[in-house]
């Protein structure tokens, strides 16, 4: 159970904390989070740090609400939420950030260059043009890009790297290289785990050709994408809206599974397809669509097709913003073809 406290000062491992406006603590009385309303510097390990204290003017670029520091119950730091964007000491070197977060063992997590709140007075468009342009060294090659978030494991290794809508990367998969938005995510060891293409792109299965896509990408981290590998580099998932499968079982029983239609959520007059996710392990192949399937990969008959339509919103006078699906958008417009996401329309 977490208590309030009524605090001015706070004396932390990384330096005093003054001018305590809200505080929260754990039941041993140990701060568990605050926010403050002065300057303070604090001493950690990632360099000085001052934690957010000014509040954003009228029309000004609002940060997001959440406290200035949060801290683990031994008094590890958990996370900071900076004034200002502050280069901080990272596994890849020093990376300018408004946003940082930390394992119990004081080793970096995430790391956000920007930390800004998306609303009806500041979008996403506003926040992605105060992204700088970062180089990263990754485990498969280096990119050039604008970046809202670094993943890391504890021991340091870069373990995601998600990207702004509207940047592509050229990276090198197990299947190749591939042209890739929203982001990559690693193994420990520097293998590749996941990735999202650019573009609609047929991959070699165990099941046949399937053509690989997700519009439809959910949540801030690039941490698990649509095209999934194992540590030795197999093919594990991947996610489609343009392939459908007829599966044959043992039983002579015939399945017909593709990606479906429902009301969109932009537009509610109109339908949109609903990915279709395919996983495989050593013996089974497990589809999820409107219903959930199971099968044994040596005992069924498996053909892949091409979907005679893909229903997205589409692009005709595309913004070329967050809503464009080259951009991980949903598409929008009423008709013509797609700007680049494939298969809109139909």
């Amino acid at each position: 159970m977490q208590h309030f406290l009524f605090m001015k000062t706070y004396q932390t491992k990384y330096g005093e904390l003054k001018d305590i406006t809200t505080a929260l603590s754990y039941p041993n009385g140990a701060l568990k989070s605050c926010m403050v309303n002065q300057e303070n510097c604090l001493q950690t390990p990632v360099g000085e740090i001052i934690p957010q204290y000014r509040s954003a003017e009228f029309g000004e670029r609002q940060k997001k609400h959440r406290s200035s520091l949060d801290f683990f119950a031994d008094g590890q730091l958990k996370s900071a939420a900076l004034d200002r964007a502050t280069p901080i000491a990272t596994p890849i070197g020093p990376v300018k950030a408004e946003l940082v977060t930390f394992y119990q063992d004081g080793s970096v997590n995430r790391v956000f260059p920007l930390n800004g709140l998306i609303d009806g007075y500041w979008s996403e468009t506003n926040e992605r043009d105060m992204a700088e342009v970062m180089e990263v060294n990754l485990p498969n090659g280096r990119i050039r890009a604008k970046v809202i978030g670094l993943h890391f494991y504890p021991n340091g290794t870069i373990k995601s790297v998600t990207l702004w809508p509207g940047e592509v990367v050229e990276l090198e998969t197990p299947l190749g290289p591939f042209r890739c938005r929203a982001g990559v995510a690693f193994y420990e060891d520097g293998s590749v785990r996941s990735v999202e293409p650019a573009k609609p792109v047929e991959l070699p299965t165990p099941i046949g050709l399937i053509k690989a896509y997700d519009p439809e990408i959910i949540g801030m981290h690039a941490d698990q994408n649509s095209v999934q590998f194992s540590p030795a580099g197999l093919l594990t998932a991947v996610t489609t809206i343009h392939t459908g499968l007829q599966v044959e079982t043992p039983l002579g029983e015939k399945i017909g599974i593709e990606p479906y239609e429902i009301e969109s959520y932009i537009d509610p007059s109109q339908l949109s397809t609903v990915p279709m996710k395919i996983g495989f392990s050593e013996d089974r192949v497990f589809v999820k669509a409107r219903e959930t399937y199971d099968f044994a990969l040596g005992e069924c008959q498996f053909s892949p097709f091409e979907r005679e339509r893909v229903l997205q919103a589409t692009c005709k006078d595309c913004p070329d913003d967050e809503t464009c699906c080259q951009n991980g958008g949903p598409g929008v417009g009423d008709s013509g073809t797609c700007c680049g996401g494939g298969g809109c329309g139909g």
